[in-house]
C-alpha cells in the first residue's frame, strides 16, 4: 500500500510538472505586440498590431504568416501584413462597430519561424465605439458641406476627339471613292458586270442594256469581240467557263435572234442576265 501512494503520488507531481513546463515554454514563445492606438476607434480607421521580432534568432516563415484581405471576426478586416528583420506590422481596416463603446481583441495567430519553431502573436484589447458618438443625437450632427469638385482641363482630350472625327471622315471619303470609283476601274469584266447590274435596280433598265453589260463582259475577258459561232475558242481560252457552257450559248443564241434576226424576237430576261453574270463571276474569282 505505500509502494502504491509512492507510485500515484509519483505520477501526480511528474504530471503537474509537465503543466508548469508546457505553462513556462507558452510563455517564452509569445511574442511583444504593440498597436498604434487602443481607443477612440471608429468605423473605417486603420489599425496597426506591431509584433517584436528583434530578438528572434531566425526570421519567420512567410507562408504562415495570416492570409490578408481577409475578415477576421465580426470588426476587423486584414488589409497587408509588412514584415522586417525587427518588426512584422499587421494593417487593419475596421469594418464594423458596436451601438456603444465597446472593449475587443485583436486576432491571435500562431506563426512558424524558419527553424520550425512556432510562435505565437498574442491578442491585444482595444475600444471601438458607434460611429456617431453624438450628445443630443443625430440630430445635432453638423454636416459638413460638399466639396468643390476638381476640374480637369479637357483641351486635349476635345483636341484628340477633333482629331479622330477629321481621321474618320477622311477614311469614310476614301472608302467610298475606292468602292465607287477607283475600285471599279480594278475589278475583273464579270465582277464588274455585277456590279453594273446590281445597280440597275435603283432605276428602270431595259433587257437590251442589261443584254450588253454581259456581252462587254464576255468580250473584255476573251480580248475580242465574242459572237455565236466562235464560243468554242472562248471555252477553249477560258476553261474555267465551261461549266456554265449550256447557259452561256443560250445567253448568245437569244441575243442573236433578238439583235440580228430580220423577225426580232424578245431579248434575254433580265434576271437571267443577272444569275448567269453572277455564276460567271464566281468561276472568276476561282480561275
Amino acid at each position: 500500500m505505500r509502494n502504491l501512494r509512492y507510485q500515484v503520488l509519483k505520477y501526480v507531481m511528474m504530471i503537474v510538472f509537465t503543466f508548469y513546463a508546457g505553462m513556462s515554454n507558452a510563455t517564452e514563445d509569445m511574442l511583444n505586440v504593440s498597436v498604434d492606438r487602443t481607443w477612440g476607434l471608429v468605423l473605417g480607421d486603420d489599425l496597426t498590431v506591431r509584433v517584436d521580432l528583434s530578438e528572434l534568432s531566425v526570421g519567420l516563415d512567410k507562408s504562415s504568416l495570416p492570409q490578408v484581405e481577409q475578415r477576421y471576426g465580426t470588426w476587423l478586416y486584414l488589409r497587408d501584413v509588412e514584415q522586417t528583420a525587427d518588426q512584422l506590422a499587421l494593417h487593419y481596416l475596421i469594418v464594423n462597430v458596436p451601438i456603444k463603446n465597446t472593449t475587443i481583441d485583436t486576432p491571435k495567430f500562431d506563426v512558424k519561424q524558419s527553424d520550425e519553431k512556432w510562435l505565437t502573436i498574442p491578442a491585444q484589447q482595444i475600444t471601438i465605439g458607434p460611429s456617431l458618438a453624438v450628445e443630443g443625437g443625430v440630430s445635432n450632427i453638423d454636416v459638413k458641406p460638399d466639396m468643390k469638385p476638381t476640374l480637369i482641363a479637357t483641351i486635349e482630350t476635345e483636341n484628340q476627339l477633333k482629331l479622330a472625327g477629321i481621321i474618320a471622315a477622311v477614311s469614310l471619303l476614301m472608302l467610298a471613292l475606292w468602292h465607287f470609283g477607283w475600285k471599279t476601274k480594278n475589278r475583273q469584266p464579270f465582277a464588274q458586270a455585277v456590279h453594273e447590274l446590281s445597280r440597275f435596280k435603283l432605276h428602270t433598265v431595259t433587257a437590251d442594256e442589261a443584254a450588253r453589260v454581259l456581252h462587254t463582259a464576255f468580250n473584255s475577258t476573251a480580248g475580242t469581240v465574242v459572237v455565236y459561232g466562235k464560243l468554242d475558242g472562248l471555252f477553249v481560252q477560258h476553261s474555267w467557263l465551261q461549266p456554265l457552257q449550256a447557259e452561256i450559248e443560250a445567253f448568245y443564241q437569244q441575243s442573236e435572234q433578238h439583235f440580228f434576226a430580220r423577225n426580232s424576237q424578245q431579248g434575254p430576261d433580265i434576271d437571267s442576265v443577272r444569275k448567269l453574270a453572277k455564276a460567271c463571276r464566281s468561276k472568276e474569282m476561282l480561275a
